[in-house]
């Protein structure tokens, strides 16, 4: 008889392993992309990005113009529900944003 009992945290095949999320307890987080619209002024994404999201104005100017160059950029990392009403209120101004899974 063996003298070690079963252990829960041993290899089980019939579980998944967790991820990092959910051994933490975090929701899993999603990045905001703002993406390059020609049609727009540079200054108008600034100030936008400046009124919805809680970036500087030089940050805010650094990610217009990685937009601008490299057709998108990653504004911040946030919950889904989050992520989605950025989604929205950008979409109410004009400019074009989407998220995508960290």
């Amino acid at each position: 008889m063996s003298q070690f009992s079963p252990d829960s945290s041993a290899f089980n095949p019939g579980k998944r392993p967790k991820t990092q999320s959910q051994q933490t307890g975090q929701l899993p987080r999603y990045r905001l992309v703002l993406h390059h619209d020609p049609q727009l002024e540079l200054m108008f994404i600034v100030r936008t990005v400046m009124e919805l999201t809680r970036l500087c104005r030089a940050e805010a100017t650094h990610k217009m113009w990685e937009a601008y160059h490299g057709g998108r950029s990653v504004l911040l990392a946030t919950y889904k529900e989050r992520a989605e009403l950025y989604v929205e209120q950008f979409a109410d101004r004009g400019l074009t944003v989407s998220i995508e899974p960290q």
